[in-house]
């Protein structure tokens, strides 16, 4: 009888550590999630604040604008690197249907 109890309490000493085992992975699990939030929030406060934020719109829009001019200046190269290709293009076809003689098609 003895045995019984020791082996019950045992077992129930071994579920206590367990559970506790959880609820201490669960209690990290929210300081990393409180961390994480808490960094978050300091950041948005930092991003949002009345008083830097109008600079912050400000370089971004100056920054979008100097992406603009740098994708229309791209584009604008790409154009005229097409035609230069397109015109390359021709003169290599004319170059090579002036080297070759035409055949007439026999049929049989």
């Amino acid at each position: 009888m003895i045995q019984l109890v020791i082996v019950i309490n045992i077992a129930i000493a071994l579920l206590g550590f367990y559970v506790a085992w959880r609820i201490w992975l669960v209690k990290q699990a929210l300081a990393t999630a409180a961390s994480v939030l808490a960094s978050w929030e300091r950041n948005t406060h930092w991003a949002l604040n009345p008083e830097r934020t109008p600079d912050l719109i400000l370089r971004g829009q100056q920054a979008t604008a100097s992406l603009r001019e740098g994708y229309a200046r791209l584009e604008y190269q790409m154009q005229q690197l097409q035609k230069i290709f397109a015109i390359a293009l021709i003169g290599l076809r004319l170059l090579q249907r002036g080297g070759r003689r035409r055949r007439p098609i026999r049929l049989r």
